[in-house]
């Protein structure tokens, strides 16, 4: 074997060893994350497919160019760096800092492999994974706020009576639509990010052009949410909340989105011949065409199969996955005059959590209020889940992990329930769809020993446990029904000492 060949095997093997060491080093999150892809009802369900266009891009880049396998030490630099943090999310059980390290990991490990000059050409096949990588999660929040304001400020045109509560829009006499998670748009902008990345790396050249075109993929997919909620508000509320579009929102969203795209595209393809000299040669032209043609293929298979994932989306209520240990009863000192049922539900009513590895569900009637706890009295339900460290498809905060099931029962009131005069816990009442029985919810998450009341505080709660040895992180739920009383004012009396009674039980397990 004459030294070309042997280098041109260097070449072609090289890249091919550094892959397989960064996926077997990386496996567990890879894991993780191929997992999410999985669930069709979430927002990176178009990672397979993603993925596979990555790699096709990839390969066809690498064919185009052929880098020659050197070593070049100055990238050794962000390589240590994203490894080091990749570390430290392991040891802290922080998996968001080891998701966002994986890409850094990869890129500054062909840039030590092949340079700047040689490596530059495949940031953008390997960058579009950036958009199936599950730490979008915290714009949720943010995209929900401003789905909540954009549709306050459309319905206050129309001669509807309505109350806006945090992310819960309330109809007097008729209902209440909470935006939630699902409803926040990541889905839409993640899917419209990833089309108009790979369109521009197939069809535009110049800078200005591509981030044209992501900022209009962002703000069509975002309009696209945005009717889609408002569209669902206003027939809900026109059809008294009876129509069956309040049910197949996902499959209606879909349909939104993929009529978005036509405007996407026209401004693509003007984009397109802007960008394009006039005197183009006839087999350029068609060679364009082709690319053209291509690329709206890809458009629509990855609206399909997205589409398409909902019909197969797995159950959302399943509480079939049992847990690995049970709590003690940790409120016995602040039930002294209440007695157990034998129920883990109030009035139907109980949260639905994901394989917590500890939990305590069960629901107490006051004493001497019923002889046998079937009345219409005073009853209160107690839910303590917890997991000892959060990891892929276990966390205290995520897509499967719901206060209620909304097919069965809606918020229409949201409030604060004050425990200290600087602390709170979140407050609601549902209401049963079909029913008139009232539920008072409070309810606060416990991460690594800090309180928080909403999804987006209990995920960055993970970063101030860096400084103490805890990893554990709890969701309390407090519900409440009677006959004739206040029940918001009867359940901020309990609270309190239900709080500092489950505080104390979980400072002495995982301290």
């Amino acid at each position: 074997m004459d030294r070309s060949s042997e280098v041109t095997l260097i070449d072609r093997l090289s890249p091919l060893v550094f892959l397989a060491l960064f996926i077997a080093g990386t496996w567990p999150v890879l894991e993780g994350i191929g997992a999410r892809w999985l669930k069709f009802d979430e927002s990176y369900s178009h990672g397979y497919l993603v993925l596979a266009v990555s790699l096709f891009f990839s390969v066809r880049k690498w064919q185009e160019t052929r880098p020659v396998a050197g070593f070049y030490p100055l990238w050794f630099i962000p390589l240590v760096l994203s490894a080091f943090l990749y570390l430290i999310g392991g040891i802290l059980l922080i998996e968001a800092f080891q998701q966002v390290s994986l890409l850094p990991l990869l890129i500054s490990g062909l840039l030590v492999l092949w340079g700047w000059k040689q490596a530059k050409d495949f940031f953008l096949p390997i960058g579009v994974l950036l958009f199936t990588i599950p730490i979008w999660d915290y714009l949720a929040w943010y995209l929900q706020l401003i789905t909540v304001a954009v549709n306050q400020f459309i319905l206050s045109w129309l001669d509807i009576e309505f109350i806006v509560e945090g992310i819960i829009v309330y109809f007097p006499g008729v209902g209440a639509f909470e935006i939630a998670h699902g409803c926040s748009g990541l889905r839409y902008l993640l899917v419209g990010l990833t089309l108009v990345v790979l369109y521009s790396e197939l069809n535009l050249s110049r800078l200005r052009e591509r981030v044209l075109l992501c900022v209009a993929g962002v703000i069509l997919a975002l309009v696209a949410n945005w009717i889609r909620v408002f569209v669902i508000i206003y027939v809900g509320y026109e059809s008294n909340m009876t129509s069956s579009l309040i049910h197949e929102h996902d499959f209606f969203g879909w349909w939104v989105f993929a009529g978005t795209l036509v405007p996407l595209f026209l401004f693509a393809r003007w984009l397109e011949r802007r960008e394009r000299p006039t005197t183009l040669s006839r087999a350029q032209s068609d060679g364009a065409s082709r690319s053209s043609v291509g690329v709206k293929l890809l458009f629509s298979l990855s609206v399909v199969f997205i589409a398409l994932s909902w019909w197969t989306a797995p159950g959302r209520d399943d509480n079939s996955r049992g847990t690995l240990k049970a709590h003690e009863n940790p409120f016995a000192g602040e039930l002294s005059e209440w007695l157990p049922m034998f129920q883990d539900h109030l009035l139907g009513w109980q949260p639905t959590i994901d394989r917590p590895d500890r939990s305590f569900g069960k629901t107490f009637f006051l004493r001497g209020n019923s002889e046998s706890g079937s009345g219409n009295g005073e009853r209160v339900f107690l839910g303590l889940y917890s997991y000892d460290y959060q990891r892929p498809g276990r966390e205290v905060v995520q897509y499967r992990n719901r206060l209620y099931v909304p097919e069965y029962f809606l918020p229409n009131v949201t409030f604060s329930v004050p425990v200290s005069p600087s602390e709170d816990l979140a407050g609601m009442r549902l209401k049963a769809l079909g029913g008139e029985r009232e539920i008072y919810v409070a309810y606060g998450y416990y991460v690594e020993g800090l309180w928080e009341t909403n999804d987006l505080e209990a995920k960055l709660a993970q970063l101030p446990g860096i400084f103490n040895s805890r990893t554990d992180a709890s969701l309390l739920v407090i519900g409440f029904v009677c006959d004739e009383c206040n029940g918001a004012e009867r359940l901020k009396a309990m609270v309190p000492g239900i709080k500092k009674a489950a505080q104390n039980y979980l400072d002495r397990l995982y301290n």
